[in-house]
């Protein structure tokens, strides 16, 4: 029975193993939909992850002033204190990507109380967006504002602190229908959120992103534009540390040059 178990695995251990790379193996053309499905949320330019929540974020927004809820702010997300150099800060697009497929997502769940704990249900996917892999699966590209910037995009995370603005707002009289005010807000809140996010190689200097935007026509996504001229790192390079807070949710991703090959180049 065991001799006969082995020999039914190993036929499906040899298809798993000739689909695993199937971008450099088939022109894009021929990617099958679930294909595609894979390779933008579960890929080496896709990381499905589950937040977790800030230190000190219980009270429902950004602590107090900084992700380590340090007074005077500054700091690395995730509390680990210190200045975050303000490295790569180019246009500041605000809009919305024309068009953008973001297909795929890690599906969100529902977020648990917490407190201010590391415990969290909501769950969705981090991606590579300016990879050419993911171009091709997609087959839209990216917004003008985000050329030579590499692009991060956060997928299907809720921005817990919109709750709480929508509180307030409400006490105090301004309603459902201040529209004006609400394109300050959207403004204020992409341009904090650069202080919250940063890209480092292992072992390098981190930077920030220059340039953020959101998009809501197809859920909650956040693009992340980092310079290019800021990086220096390549397919030698064995770990690429992506981190961002939204609101109360600290969202983290790891990514490894050396399997972001394609068609034997890097392609971030």
């Amino acid at each position: 029975m065991l001799a006969l178990a082995g020999a039914a695995l190993a036929p499906w251990d040899l298809l798993e193993a000739s689909t695993s790379d199937f971008w450099n193996k088939k022109d894009p053309s021929k990617w099958s939909q679930d294909e595609i499905d894979r390779l933008t949320t579960k890929s080496p330019w896709a990381r499905q992850v589950t937040a977790q929540y800030a230190p000190g974020s219980n009270d429902g927004g950004y602590g107090n002033g900084s992700p380590n809820g340090n007074p005077n702010g500054g700091g690395y997300p995730g509390g680990q204190g210190g200045g975050m150099p303000r490295v790569g800060i180019g246009g500041i697009g605000i809009g919305m990507p024309r068009g953008r497929g973001m297909g795929g997502g890690g599906g969100r769940g529902r977020g648990g109380q917490g407190n201010g704990g590391n415990l969290s249900t909501y769950k969705g996917t981090v991606r590579w967006e300016s990879a050419q892999p993911i171009l091709d699966a997609l087959k839209t590209p990216l917004p003008d504002a985000f050329a030579n910037h590499y692009v991060i995009s956060v997928i299907d995370f809720p921005l817990l602190s919109d709750r709480r603005r929508q509180n307030t707002d409400q006490d105090s009289g301004s309603g459902s229908g201040s529209s004006n005010s609400q394109q300050p807000d959207d403004k204020k809140m992409l341009d904090d959120l650069k202080q919250y996010t940063s890209l480092q190689p292992k072992d390098k200097d981190r930077a920030q992103p220059g340039i953020v935007q959101r998009q809501t026509a197809s859920g909650n996504i956040f693009l992340f534009g980092f310079a290019k001229d800021f990086f220096d790192f390549g397919k030698n390079d064995h770990e690429v540390d992506f981190s961002t807070r939204l609101g109360r949710l600290l969202i983290r991703a790891k990514f490894d040059p050396r399997e972001m090959m394609y068609h034997k180049k890097l392609a971030v």
